[in-house]
């Protein structure tokens, strides 16, 4: 078997997912030869990235004919996922909010960029995030190699922009969706205008909008010593989205199905605007948009998103719909964490780091693709249980005396050597 293919039966197996667990079950393998795989060997994990998104898309793009055709659009969906980390020197740790634990905390970010059909959904790319105490050391960039063209800061919706941009030209989508990370970002809104994509991204509830139009104009000149003006300015002031929920009447709102949960069709209270948002810096650039927000039936969980469509107005129940997709990138976060092993890596690396990345999404639409191939004959097989599965059936070392022997005994070892070196034993 070859070192691919040794790293991801190690993923899929009944272990964590780091090297010393996977040599320890997975036959033929060797600790040495699979740390120089994933932290040394040359291979280009972004093209391995790119080949995931292909497979992931031939995969979503099959038709599905039991549903409607406003839940066969794909959407491409943005988020980040962080991890806990302890120590300094692996690449990109600092403290910085790690949602997994919901604070801050010591740890690794990566932006990641999903395709979802509204019943499934895959990971495609995946991008480090080097907080500014990283690219502003180069020594330690060098130390953890990472490349000289990768040594310069990106916040998150800059690294979203660049797997936008480097997405293969044969995987299609119909909409872009993201978090407040990426809604909030002018950067990225604008990205999307000037490639007239859709999308429904989530906004905070801070935004100042215009129901109307604001009117702008550059004050005359007033009479004795100064600079003429050249700013524009507007009379009328911008209304916070918290405030702007209150002012909405209780028969604009629409109870609408989203999604079919376990107990049934799961309803949201929705309404959409014709919205604009300007800000001084702007100049005289006005940008008009809607904006959808959503609630749970009671009045809980808001939720507000800009909306964008070059063909025009974006349907209630379109909007709605693709506001609410960000559960499934979630459920790929959760699926990939909890059955392979995402963050259980013991590597240090820049190139190790994304090399892990690749491997695991590509292990995650292998069992994507199983579970679309058995979708009419065990519709409700999950992630977990295919986890199960190949944990019964691949080969593991450990089922021999002598495996099980040699295991322990290279534990043992080891766990001396980390005696050892940190701690000087008397001669």
């Amino acid at each position: 078997m070859s070192k691919c293919g040794q790293f991801l039966s190690g993923l899929l197996h009944d272990c964590k997912s780091n090297i010393e667990r996977m040599t320890e079950r997975i036959p033929e393998s060797n600790y040495d030869q699979l740390h120089h795989f994933i932290s040394e060997s040359p291979w280009d994990c972004f093209a391995v990235m790119d080949l995931v998104s292909e497979k992931v898309y031939d995969t979503l793009s099959t038709k599905n004919t039991s549903i409607s055709s406003e839940m066969i659009s794909i959407g491409l969906v943005l988020d980040e996922s962080g991890w806990e980390k302890a120590g300094n020197k692996s690449v990109g740790v600092a403290r910085q909010y790690i949602g997994q634990v919901g604070k801050i905390a010591n740890g690794q970010v990566g932006v990641f960029a999903s395709l979802c059909d509204g019943q499934q959904v895959g990971l495609l790319q995946g991008r480090l995030y080097l907080p500014k105490g990283w690219v502003n050391d180069k020594d330690r960039c060098h130390k953890a190699g990472i490349p000289l063209t990768e040594q310069i800061y990106r916040t998150k919706p800059e690294l979203a922009i660049e797997i936008l941009k480097t997405l293969p030209s044969t995987i299609n989508y119909d909409w872009v969706g993201g978090d407040c990370i990426y809604g909030n970002s002018l950067l990225l809104r604008q990205y999307l205008y000037d490639n007239n994509q859709p999308f429904v991204v989530d906004v905070g509830e801070e935004l100042g909008v215009y129901l109307t139009k604001p009117q702008l104009y550059v004050p005359a000149k007033k009479q004795g010593k100064g600079a003429t003006p050249t700013n524009y300015v507007c009379d009328e002031k911008p209304i916070q989205l918290k405030n702007l929920i209150k002012q909405i009447p209780d028969e604009q709102w629409e109870e609408i199905a989203h999604r079919k949960g376990t107990k049934g069709y799961l309803l949201r209270k929705s309404v959409i605007l014709d919205i604009h948002i300007w800000k001084p810096e702007r100049k005289d650039n006005i940008e008009s948009v809607q904006l959808i927000i959503s609630t749970e039936v009671d009045g809980s969980e808001v939720k507000y998103s800009l909306c964008y469509s070059p063909e025009g107005k974006m349907p209630l129940k379109t909007a709605l719909y693709r506001q609410m997709q960000r559960y499934w990138i979630e459920r790929a976060f959760q699926n990939v964490k909890e059955q392979l092993g995402l963050h259980q890596y013991q590597v240090r690396s820049w190139k190790a780091w994304h090399h892990h990345i690749a491997l695991s999404l590509m292990a995650l639409h292998f069992i994507l693709q199983i579970q679309r191939d058995s979708k009419e004959d065990i519709p409700l097989i999950s992630v977990a249980d295919i986890k199960l599965i190949f944990a019964k059936k691949l080969q593991n070392n450990l089922n021999s005396d002598e495996g099980l022997i040699k295991a322990i005994m290279v534990r043992h070892i080891k766990r001396k050597q980390d005696i050892d070196r940190h701690f000087k034993v008397p001669k």
